[in-house]
């Protein structure tokens, strides 16, 4: 039994298909895990009560873990609890910062993500509170997570932020001056490998991948169903 034969456009039309889906399947993957910052959340927080503090701390480097988070409490802020976390040391500084640090075979691994909460008191009237975290990976890099959000657009290493009066913040004007700078230590770049320059935690440099796949497979598609039509009509 013969198999039916595909025309050459309908062969065309499924190459190109194959084609547009690797490369978008090549934009999701590589853009998957650039996402992720340290983050603060708090259900139900609001200002004048207490509050569950979480902050979900991702290791980022392909080679390293991470050792030591260091998170500094805004103006305002006063912790009241914090629950020890199996394999980290928990300490305080008089200049308000709670250390986190690992024991041998604890820390964070790569890919991998720990959460380490903080049972503040009644919280402060502020539109946003931000939790400037200093994060430490075994290779000595300290990545500095202290950048404002301005103009709706994320930095490159943003301050974990808790909303508490979103209409504040709307009307708030953007802070002025330059934002901090991450700092590294140890000879070795502060950079995770999976940060964006752009807000939408995709590095642009992926999108023009993507582009150009998408493009190239259209250009083929087109000069195909040019010499199709040129060789019936020939």
């Amino acid at each position: 039994m013969k198999s039916a034969r595909l025309n050459p456009l309908a062969r065309t039309a499924m190459a190109f298909g194959a084609a547009t889906a690797m490369s978008a399947a090549m934009v999701t993957l590589l853009a998957s895990p650039a996402s992720a910052h340290v983050r603060v959340l708090s259900e139900g927080a609001e200002a004048g009560r207490p509050a569950t503090l979480q902050f979900r701390v991702p290791s980022e480097k392909e080679f390293s873990t991470t050792v030591r988070i260091d998170i500094a409490l805004p103006e305002g802020v006063t912790a009241d609890s914090v629950p020890e976390i199996e394999g980290w040391t928990i300490s305080r500084t008089p200049q308000r910062h709670i250390v986190w640090t690992a024991r041998a075979g604890h820390e964070i691994r790569p890919a991998e993500t720990q959460t380490f909460t903080v049972r503040a008191k009644p919280l402060p009237k502020e539109g946003v509170l931000r939790f400037d975290t200093a994060q430490t990976y075994s290779d000595g890099s300290v990545v500095n997570w202290n950048q404002p959000s301005t103009g709706g657009r994320e930095p490159e290493f943003p301050s974990p932020e808790l909303v508490l009066d979103p209409v504040a913040v709307r009307q708030a004007p953007p802070p002025s001056g330059e934002a901090p700078k991450p700092s590294a230590t140890g000879g070795a770049t502060s950079e995770p490998k999976t940060r964006s320059a752009e807000g939408n935690g995709v590095p642009a440099a992926f999108w023009a991948v993507g582009g150009v796949l998408a493009g190239g497979g259209l250009a083929v598609l087109l000069r195909r169903l040019l010499q199709a039509s040129a060789g019936r009509h020939g």
